[in-house]
């Protein structure tokens, strides 16, 4: 079975199984279809897990509220759309990087938003967990997309993310 990790933000995610993985940037990149995405879906289980990586967070509460909370939830909501346009068949693309997204059973999913912290100290996490699942658009995506889950957006650092099988042992 042939794998894939993703160098992002100073950290190495992987290795995954390529059915396992939709690469969202580069998807995107690619073919110029949003203006921003996530780095990739990971196909986990029951979870669709889209995850984006930063490798800091502005210091000043106007440059997250203002910037960093809009950017990081216009990522999730394009790639959103982007999955949904494929599995609604909207999309015509012939593309081996929508392979990882054909055939799952959606509606038996729970889409999972994580933004992992390089170097975020574990005790400023659920500030900013609290932060992300109160900032307005992310609130409304929840509805729509996970509306009996509490918490949708995980924020965590790249220890835990380590934890979570996310990075691989040695691998930042």
């Amino acid at each position: 079975m042939s794998t894939v990790t993703f160098e992002e933000s100073g950290m190495q995610f992987g290795p995954f199984e390529n059915k396992d993985v939709f690469a969202a940037e580069k998807f995107s990149q690619k073919k110029h279809l949003v203006s921003k995405s996530v780095e990739f879906v990971l196909f986990r289980g029951k979870k669709a897990i889209f995850l984006e990586a930063k490798s800091s967070i502005p210091q000043s509460s106007d440059d997250i509220n203002n910037n960093f909370l809009p950017s990081i939830a216009e990522k999730l909501s394009d790639t959103l759309h982007l999955v949904a346009s494929d599995y609604m068949k909207i999309l015509s693309e012939r593309d081996s990087l929508l392979d990882p997204l054909k055939g799952r059973n959606w509606e038996q999913l729970s889409i999972n938003y994580y933004v992992v912290l390089k170097g975020m100290p574990k005790d400023q996490l659920p500030a900013l967990h609290d932060m992300f699942n109160a900032y307005p658009l992310l609130n409304k995506l929840k509805k729509i997309w996970s509306p009996n889950k509490s918490g949708w957006v995980k924020v965590i650092n790249d220890v835990k993310a380590r934890d979570m099988g996310l990075i691989a042992s040695g691998n930042d």
